[in-house]
């Protein structure tokens, strides 16, 4: 067996290990679920959410199709999304109870055959880098829920409504990869991920100034997906 010893190559090796670590940490945040430590659980997506922000531009610098193209980088990425996106948020709303009870099988049903028709799609984003419809960002909403201590009622609806905008022809921002505005995207959703982590650390006395900020911060990228919906 021979070894490449080519610097590029390990370069290109070591984005997408890191990549597949975002399996681990799925796993990690599985495991705090099954210890019902909710904090640690939403931590650990977190991580990972920060994980899949920063191996893409890894990807991209290291050219890691050139130097491993016998590996698909892509599919590996949307097999370790899938894990921290979609199941593992799924296992947290079913083992805290974020959905009604009578509802859970049916609206859990809904998120994962929604979200595998979007992962299969060839035509998941758009040539500018937007989302084509909800891009099952299932953790995004598990931390809005949390954050915002929504109803079950409330979260019921936001699941239906969600699924079904999966199959519409909506643009949703891709905060890192889209061109329009990039460097003030980039450092808005770091300052939301930061948000976030302060307000599941943190006591609730600390919350109204936090959660006011974050909830200006997610009203930007929802209006600035609707803007790019407007305008085709």
């Amino acid at each position: 067996m021979k070894f490449n010893n080519d610097p590029a190559v390990a370069k290109a090796g070591f984005v997408h290990l890191f990549t597949a670590s975002g399996a681990l940490v799925a796993l990690l945040s599985l495991q705090a679920i099954y210890q019902e430590n909710a904090r640690a659980a939403l931590l650990w997506l977190l991580v990972a959410l920060v994980m899949d922000g920063i191996d893409g531009p890894m990807a991209r610098k290291f050219n890691v199709k050139e130097h491993l193209p016998q590996i698909d980088g892509v599919l590996l990425d949307l097999i370790v999304d899938f894990l921290t996106y979609v199941l593992v948020p799924v296992m947290f709303m079913w083992q805290f109870a974020l959905l009604p009870e009578l509802l859970e099988g049916l609206l859990f049903g809904a998120i994962l055959l929604s979200s595998l028709y979007l992962f299969i799609h060839s035509g998941m984003k758009a040539e500018d880098n937007y989302f084509n419809g909800f891009p099952a960002a299932w953790n995004l909403v598990l931390f809005s829920w949390v954050i915002l201590g929504t109803s079950e009622t409330f979260n019921a609806l936001c699941t239906l409504v969600l699924c079904i905008l999966t199959f519409v022809p909506i643009k949703t921002v891709h905060p890192v990869r889209v061109k329009r505005f990039n460097a003030l995207n980039v450092f808005l959703v770091s300052l939301w991920i930061v948000l976030c982590a302060l307000l599941f650390v943190l006591s609730e006395e600390a919350h109204f100034a936090l959660t006011s900020l974050w909830t200006l911060i997610t009203v930007y990228f929802i209006g600035f997906s609707f803007w790019r919906t407007l305008v085709g």
